[in-house]
């Protein structure tokens, strides 16, 4: 049972969380965050697992997706809840390992799997969707197109991690250590505008704002019978996740050794 304050709590549970948030300006998990808080300071004074929330809130994400593939309109309204739900459950169940010391590799491997799982049927359930709606089958295969796209993102985001495993680059990391600082940049008006639209493309092919665009999309078709809105929904999220792909995967084989020493540097110089 947490004898801090809620101020020290939310340091152990979300201080380190929200740090790297803040320095990567992923602002899209603001409001799962602000709610987890207050559900993590309840279920931390019962015996649930963290692994528990980690599987519970993965079923609960399926059965919303499932809910939105075959539903009528209320159940597609139920559904996107159920999304927002397990959302929320992703940010809980770190918060839950972090305090009660659960953090393991176990509960990395539930979580990275529920992602996969709830990524693979992510697109699939909104195309399906749409395909009962129009009897159009091209839109289930746009919702598979899009899922490659998607699960090929993550991968190639991640890939820098998979490199320092096994790579061997503890060298190259002691002899680039000390480099020389970086000089102050005459560009930082056009640095400021990437900046900005690296920002935009990550939260935009992030699932919680799909599901925001999506949802909202949907409210559109109930209450104003607006099919067109989901059928240019998914058309473009085919070619802007078709864009991200091929422009991740050439910026990273570009970067991929200096990406690489940034995990060895965290890993092992920042962290001696």
């Amino acid at each position: 049972m947490p004898r801090e304050s809620f101020k020290e709590f939310r340091q152990i549970t979300q201080g380190t969380k929200l740090e790297k948030r803040r320095k990567k300006k992923d602002w899209w998990h603001w409001i799962y965050t602000f709610f987890s808080r207050y559900i993590t300071w309840i279920l931390v004074k019962t015996p649930i697992t963290a692994n528990f929330i980690t599987l519970t809130g993965l079923l609960i994400g399926l059965v919303g997706l499932f809910l939105i593939g075959i539903g009528n309109n209320i159940f597609i309204i139920i559904g996107f809840i159920l999304l927002y739900i397990y959302y929320v459950s992703d940010e809980v169940d770190g918060e839950v390992a972090r305090y009660k010391k659960q953090t393991s590799l176990r509960g990395i491997y539930y979580d990275e799997i529920g992602h996969l799982f709830f990524q693979g049927w992510f697109f699939f359930s909104f195309g399906y969707s749409i395909y009962r709606i129009n009897s159009e089958f091209l839109y289930i295969i746009l919702a598979f197109i899009a899922t490659f796209f998607l699960i090929g993102i993550r991968t190639v985001r991640k890939i820098s991690i998979i490199a320092f495993a096994k790579g061997d680059i503890k060298n190259k990391g002691e002899s680039k250590t000390d480099s020389t600082e970086e000089t102050p940049s005459k560009k930082s008006f056009i640095k400021g505008i990437k900046s900005i639209s690296i920002n935009l493309v990550n939260a935009f092919s992030h699932t919680h704002m799909i599901t925001t665009m999506f949802f909202i999309g949907f409210l559109l078709y109930i209450f104003f019978e607006m099919v067109w809105v989901l059928e240019f929904l998914i058309i473009s999220y085919v070619l802007f996740l078709l864009l991200v792909f091929l422009t991740f995967m050439i910026l990273k084989s570009r970067s991929i050794e200096k990406d690489a020493l940034k995990q060895y540097e965290k890993k092992f110089l920042e962290n001696p």
